[in-house]
């Protein structure tokens, strides 16, 4: 097993934050992961970090409160200064709002996935949608001493990407290691289940280069990564807070461009369905959306109080449905102006406006919705219309921990699944309800659970823990306890799992080792899986 790199800047406070001198078994500050603490916060008072935060942009360019509206009205349209900002509303509940420490771009960059049509995506291979269950059986070891803390691929599956803690960017051609070009030796093979004889093939790395004070290169961890979906360009985030855009398909490892907003390392990136625009998430609290056009920050999303630890869009956004209403106001509602608003695009503001009050989200009307969650237990969820949103938020369960290292959208888009530290998983439902449905609980001695992914017949569900990865039949009647309802897929044990990849047509997987820079060890054992229908 690998140790932790870096584990002096982990314990640091600008990195974590905290006071507390009390550290949790593997050495980390756990007050300051929470974001308890002067250092983390800025604010020096952790009574107003445990209220639920709620903010919008104008909010964190004002001063102070009273001249928060001022400068936020200064960048709205008519039709967007008649409805309440989204500070006015929080004040109104008597909700603290925070201010992040980040400078909106004058003027700011495009919401791209309001005008551009999303990228139509890969269709799920022959009866793996429909079919009750699934076969997956590990067959590939992809050899790598060092802990991964994010993985990528093009749309086909044939390029994966990782990277983690010994700052490259590795490239591994999936084709030639699922067809078998090289074998493990029988040394390597014995550390494996039998069905593991394929070897990874690695086609090329290069260094994952950062900006030095002094403005030499230096190498950085691989905190998170994306890649463009026929693998023509690659974004990854380090540890100064730099997220870096990478040139693949020609001149490979070439540095573009670096986009510099948040303070502390980049944890999570990813691309915009329509793939002109950028998520990025940060130990900072920060969700930015870029434009990769200009390269310009188009928004800030201010609600967390912690690092965040996932972003996803929800899968079943419809552009189409989405310009129709633009185009017609939905019944009911009093035709206003189609002058465009803060974001550049125009249509009806009355969805928008709704959106920035925080009332709930009409499933009759179609929305972008991009669900984020941090490491102190909290699961947003944001409406990418609004150009001022206040996020709706899902309660955490009682006796739960403070923890949500990933979330994940059911193939419908009308579950949420979050991964807690208590060996359990809370599913809620997408149409508001606060509480979760149902808790599915792991074996006591399973650990936090640390990656999800939904299988596209809606029935399964992987989940990574400590000790196993899972797959549940989410199916199973609560009320049965004569079995269980999960089955293990062997491969790995006893290391943390840093994700868990499907390709589009979900006929293979990948799982990760490492600890994304917050706690766990590694056993290094990258594995690749195939998927099979099974009766």
């Amino acid at each position: 097993m690998s140790k932790p790199a870096y584990t002096e800047d982990l314990l640091e406070k600008e990195l974590f934050g905290g006071d507390s001198d009390e550290l949790d078994g593997s050495g980390m500050d756990v007050d300051g992961m929470m974001g308890i603490g002067e250092g983390m916060n800025g604010l020096g008072d952790a009574d107003n970090m445990a209220a639920a935060a709620l903010a919008s942009p104008s909010d964190r360019e004002g001063a102070d409160e009273d001249g928060a509206d001022e400068a936020g009205a200064a960048d709205t349209t008519a039709a967007d200064r008649d409805a309440p900002s989204a500070g006015e509303e929080a004040r109104r509940r008597g909700v603290h709002v925070p201010k992040l420490d980040i400078e909106l771009d004058d003027p700011p960059g495009e919401m791209t996935l309001l005008n551009h049509p999303p990228r139509i995506r890969s269709a799920t291979a022959g009866e793996l949608g429909s079919c009750r269950s699934y076969d997956v059986l590990p067959t590939m070891a992809f050899l790598q001493p060092y802990q991964i803390y994010t993985t990528t691929a093009v749309a086909n599956m044939r390029w994966l990407f990782t990277g983690g803690e010994d700052g490259y960017i590795k490239k591994w051609d999936f084709f030639a290691t699922a067809n078998g070009k090289q074998q493990l030796t029988q040394g390597q093979r014995h550390a494996y289940v039998d069905s593991v004889t394929k070897a990874g093939v690695l086609a090329s790395y290069w260094d994952h280069n950062d900006l030095s004070p002094s403005g030499t290169d230096m190498l950085s961890p691989v905190y998170s990564m994306d890649v463009q979906s026929e693998g023509m360009w690659l974004v990854s985030g380090m540890k100064s807070g730099r997220i870096a855009l990478w040139s693949v398909r020609h001149d490979e490892g070439r540095r573009i461009a670096l986009l510099s907003k948040h303070r502390k390392p980049v944890s999570v990136l990813r691309i915009s369905p329509d793939e002109f625009g950028l998520v990025s998430g940060s130990w900072d609290r920060a969700v930015l959306y870029w434009d990769l056009n200009s390269g310009k920050l188009a928004r800030a999303f201010a609600g967390h109080t912690s690092q965040i630890s996932s972003i996803e869009f929800q899968p079943t956004w419809s552009y189409e449905q989405f310009k129709v209403q633009q185009r017609q106001p939905p019944p009911g509602t009093v035709p206003t102006s189609a002058s465009p608003n803060a974001n550049g695009h125009g249509g009806d503001s009355s969805d928008s406006d709704a959106a920035a009050t925080g009332e709930p989200f009409d499933a009759k009307h179609a929305a972008p919705v991009l669900m984020t969650t941090s490491i102190d237990g909290q699961c947003l969820l944001w409406d990418m219309r609004a150009p001022h949103p206040l996020p709706h938020s899902f309660a955490t369960p009682r006796k739960t921990p403070p923890w949500a290292t990933v979330a994940c959208w059911g193939r419908d888009g009308k579950h949420v699944y979050v991964g807690r530290r208590n060996n359990t998983v809370d599913e809620y439902d997408f149409a508001m309800a606060a509480n979760p449905v149902r808790s599915l609980r792991l074996p006591m001695n399973s650990g936090p659970v640390t990656a999800l992914a939904a299988l596209p017949n809606g029935r399964n569900l992987v989940c990574a823990s400590t000790d196993n990865v899972r797959m549940w039949d989410l199916s199973y009647p609560d009320d049965r306890r004569s079995a269980i309802p999960f089955q293990i897929i062997p491969g790995h044990h006893g290391g943390t799992v840093s994700s868990v990849l499907l390709d589009e047509s979900s006929r293979f997987m990948v799982t990760t080792p490492g600890n994304r820079g917050w706690e766990g060890s590694s056993n290094n054992a990258f594995l690749g899986y195939e998927i099979n229908s099974a009766a």
